[in-house]
């Protein structure tokens, strides 16, 4: 099993040791060479500002001695991954002040870079899909928010990604509601190409509610909805859901022409495979389970496994019910 890899990308692969061995130059090359290709892009970015935390200093001050929009995108990048570094992943009210200060302070530096390298390539939607990201953790208001959104639709309309933060923006847990979001993630689909894994978005909206019926359960010790949210909520809405999944993996998808898998497909795997192993669907489950080739995203497995200390174990014992 294999755990915060799922894409395919050698080069990109490479790109992080080199950054690793302090190179730091070794990421505009491969940022470079897919300017016309925002899903790439976006992909590599967001890998690498995770191999650059610790150096967004360092990459702002390369940035600035040069025209080079890829530097400018990197640092912005990697101010954000150095500011939820400190941040963490857990609730708001997880956070001590002084943590907060620092995540802050540090998520404000990245808001300039990006703008610089949405300035040197106009037409590039990458860098308005950071600073969504920006945008969630300063909390900045809806109008903003909104702005940023129209500014990727305007470049790449189906940005997956972009999708995942827009999604996250309109959750209760950023301020949002559970009925934006989930009309969000039913729009997306109908308006997703045929083939487009962007048609996960259902099945994430659904695990945001699911994850947070399922803290409400816990919170009321309620032992009785804990089992019957993972045997039943999924089960109710299984036809939606295939209808999404069966919109990207049908025959007819398939015969499109692709000239490379699409860079989320992993990731949008997990999210079908997950949610049709508790809904007990078990030709979907099985599809979407080999599609991932047990490369494990912690959306949505994490969620599954939100009681559990061993999530490994947690996916292990439900994928091996269909395989």
């Amino acid at each position: 099993m294999v755990r915060d890899h799922t894409y395919d990308d050698a080069i990109l692969d490479i790109a992080a040791e080199e950054m690793d061995a302090g190179h730091l130059r070794a990421a505009t090359t491969v940022l470079a060479e897919c300017r016309e290709d925002p899903e790439v892009r976006a992909l590599r970015v967001e890998v690498l500002g995770e191999h650059a935390i610790g150096h967004a200093d360092e990459l702002l001050e390369l940035a600035k001695s040069n025209e080079d929009p890829d530097l400018w995108l990197l640092a912005g990048t990697a101010f954000i991954r150095e500011a939820w570094a400190v941040r963490g992943t857990g609730r708001a009210d997880s956070v001590g002040k002084d943590r907060f200060k620092v995540f802050f302070a540090t998520l404000r530096k990245s808001v300039a870079p990006l703008h610089e390298a949405a300035k040197l390539l106009p037409g590039d939607a990458v860098p308005w899909a950071q600073l969504q990201v920006a945008g969630l953790g300063l909390q900045v208001d809806r109008e903003q928010k909104d702005e940023v959104w129209r500014e990727v639709v305007a470049r790449c309309p189906t940005l997956y990604p972009a999708h995942w933060t827009r999604l996250q923006t309109l959750a209760a847990k950023w301020g949002g509601s559970a009925e934006e979001m989930m009309a969000f993630a039913q729009g997306s689909v109908d308006a997703a190409p045929t083939g487009n894994p962007v048609v996960a978005m259902l099945p994430l909206a659904h695990f945001e509610v699911f994850l947070e019926k399922f803290e409400e359960a816990v919170g009321d010790r309620s032992a009785l909805r804990i089992a019957s949210l993972k045997l039943r909520y999924f089960g109710r809405v299984r036809e939606e859901l295939a209808a999404a999944a069966d919109r990207w993996t049908s025959a007819d998808a398939q015969t499109l022409p692709q000239l490379q898998p699409h860079p989320r497909a992993l990731q949008a795997h997990n999210l079908f495979a997950a949610a049709f192993a508790l809904a007990e669907d078990a030709p979907r489950a099985k599809r979407h389970l080999i599609g991932m080739r047990d490369h494990v995203h912690d959306v949505p497995w994490a969620y599954v496994a939100y009681l559990a200390d061993d999530l490994e174990r947690e996916y292990s014992e439900l994928a091996n019910k269909y395989l």
